[in-house]
């Protein structure tokens, strides 16, 4: 009898513990099948549940080392939609952080299955809230995103990046394979062993300079009620490219909110007829092939006319020289000292200026303008392009083919990465300045740049000088009429190219505006006052002359400035030089200086209150006056 009990109450168990079993492995099942629901209804990125490596791209930077664009960690806010309807308490605080409407959250999550991301690359600050927020099917993804401090500042040069954070235009774009590529595994701190660190470019830039470069072009876009304003800024020894922009630009942290076309980097894309400013090559090609004479003369009926075909001048200008014809920009000078040389030598020549070719600047969408050939050129185009019509160039090119002029001859492709740094700021690969080839002679370079002297001392130029005797500049002024496929319209582009100090160069400059529709649109009215603007600016940061010693006038001794800020300083008695290097270096701003000498007036008085953005005027004269 007791085992009868007994062993029915093992059968009782047994059966029991069989019911358990099925039981939790029917929950065990179910479970399992709700997370493969889950999993193939709301599949995370791989990014978000695997192991896959993260990739920070490396930094970019100026030429002085300073950051121009940095990757940052950010947070980017994802839901699961199955997960979040079983629990959607917290949505109102899901909707003020990331900024999208509750309704819109829950619209999603209601007809969603697959995962999808609310906002992407949110400041990490902005996010804290969220980490303290118990919702289902919240994913928050820690991922590096791509940001550039300083705005604005050369966005065209640098790019931007997508969501994703692959390059999409720029350095960012070109040099894509160099920024996301890790030299090798870098545990940082703060870095997950998983993530990967790119290596770093280093630009030729100077940010200073930049910086003034966009500043005077935007100034200028707007006096000039022009539609495009554009610069390049070389070195002149070593091509390095120290500024270029186009304005108006765009804030690559916000690219999608950028206005159509501000994203070009159109110093390299945009192609123009360069008016006047190409006289510089035809003068070249004329010195090459000994077929210029300083003796001669020419006298300007106001046109040039063959076969019924005119050119126009701006008027007659009469007996002249051939500095004079530079000068006066005078086309029928030009074109006449050009008609005896043969048209393949003067293609040629231009050809070795690099006209007709990319620079190979190291960015992406650069075009290579427009050069005839040889067996095209007819009558029109042989009297249209020693002056600057009938070819095309980007303000690159130009400013590279003037920098030869400005180098003694020697030709200097752009240079715009100096060298690349590992994670570890070690460097990688350094890249040096090289002259691919010799375009000119030195005597004759010397020779163009003596009468560009004379352009900017006496002639179409004069609006550039800085005058200053020890500050020569030189330069030439051009003033194009665009052209469609209907032919020559009344839209005109004012330029301007010239070198600094004319002796021995610098840096070279080349300014274009774009349909300036204001009260004057040439390039002596609107490029070569921007050109002197922004050479005053920038003398401090680019010049390595030795400063000469300042002769004090005798009626006042040369006294030092005070280095507050607030209270306007006594000049009485400064050169000019050394005002402007003063003044220039310590109280940047929108300056006026009348006359050459030495001060002898300044508005403010010494001693008045003063606050940026500063504005001083100065009048100067020598002793004498």
């Amino acid at each position: 009898m007791i085992d009868a009990k007994h062993n029915h109450s093992q059968t009782l168990f047994s059966l029991r513990y069989k019911i358990i079993l099925v039981f939790l492995l029917f929950i065990f099942f179910i479970m399992a099948y709700r997370a493969v629901e889950l999993a193939l209804a709301s599949p995370l990125p791989p990014s978000v549940i695997g192991d896959a490596p993260k990739v920070r791209r490396g930094v970019i930077f100026d030429a002085r080392g300073h950051e121009l664009a940095i990757s940052r960690d950010t947070v980017s806010v994802g839901i699961k939609p199955l997960e979040a309807r079983l629990q959607l308490e917290g949505v109102d605080v899901l909707a003020r952080v990331t900024g999208v409407p509750k309704t819109e959250i829950l619209q999603k999550i209601k007809s969603s299955e697959k995962f999808f991301y609310l906002r992407r690359k949110m400041p990490i600050e902005e996010a804290a809230s969220l980490r303290k927020l118990d919702m289902a099917g919240l994913v928050l993804q820690t991922e590096p995103d791509r940001y550039y401090p300083n705005g604005n500042l050369a966005s065209q040069i640098l790019g931007f990046t997508g969501v994703d954070g692959e390059g999409l235009s720029g350095i960012e774009f070109g040099q894509n394979s160099i920024l996301a590529q890790p030299r090798a595994k870098t545990p940082t701190s703060g870095i997950s062993n998983q993530d990967f660190i790119g290596q770093n470019i280093h630009l030729t830039i100077n940010s200073f300079v930049q910086h003034q470069l966009e500043k005077t072009l935007a100034r200028g876009l707007t006096e000039s009620v022009s539609k495009h304003a554009m610069g390049v800024i070389l070195e002149t020894p070593t091509g390095k490219v120290l500024a270029m922009s186009s304005q108006p630009d765009f804030d690559p942290n916000n690219p999608t909110k950028a206005a159509e076309g501000t994203r070009k980097n159109l110093p390299i894309s945009f192609q123009y007829e360069p008016g006047s400013t190409f006289k510089v090559f035809t003068m070249a090609a004329l010195l090459r092939e000994n077929m210029l004479d300083d003796k001669h003369e020419y006298f300007c009926p106001g046109y040039f006319e063959y076969k019924g075909t005119r050119i126009s001048c701006t008027h007659k200008h009469g007996k002249e020289t051939f500095t004079d014809v530079m000068k006066n920009s005078c086309n029928y000078g030009v074109i006449t000292a050009s008609w005896q040389l043969p048209v393949l030598k003067l293609y040629e020549n231009l050809k070795a200026f690099g006209i007709g070719s990319t620079t190979e600047i190291a960015l992406p969408g650069e075009a290579k303008g427009h050069l005839p050939s040889p067996k095209d050129w007819d009558y029109f185009l042989k009297m249209s392009i020693p002056i600057g019509h009938g070819v095309s160039v980007t303000p690159l090119q130009l400013a590279v083919a003037a920098n030869a002029i400005g180098n003694d001859g020697n030709f200097m492709p752009p240079m715009l990465i100096d060298h690349i740094t590992d994670s570890q700021g070690n460097v990688v690969e350094r890249f040096s300045p090289k002259a691919k080839y010799r375009v000119a002679s030195l005597e004759n370079s010397r020779k163009i740049r003596a009468t560009l002297r004379e352009v900017v001392k006496s002639g179409t130029g004069t609006g550039a000088d800085l005058g200053l005797k020890e500050f020569d500049v030189c330069g030439k002024t051009g003033t194009s009429i665009k052209s469609d496929k209907r032919g020559y319209t009344d839209k005109y582009q004012a330029s301007f190219v010239g070198f600094f100090p004319c002796d021995k160069p610098e840096i070279t400059i080349l300014l274009m505006f774009d349909e300036p529709r204001g009260e004057y649109h040439q390039g002596a009215t609107v490029a070569a006052p921007a050109f002197r603007r922004i050479l005053r600016e920038i003398i401090p940061a680019i010049h390595v002359g030795e400063l000469r010693q300042v002769r004090a006038l005798p009626t006042a001794q040369y006294r030092s400035i005070s280095t507050e800020k607030s209270q306007m300083p006594d000049f009485q008695g400064f050169s000019k030089k050394e005002l402007l290097f003063q003044v220039l270096s310590k109280f940047p701003g929108d300056h006026k200086f009348e006359g050459s000498g030495y001060v002898v007036s300044q508005n403010p008085k010494a001693g008045a209150a003063i606050t940026p953005p500063y504005s001083f005027s100065f009048r100067l004269s020598f002793p004498d006056e």
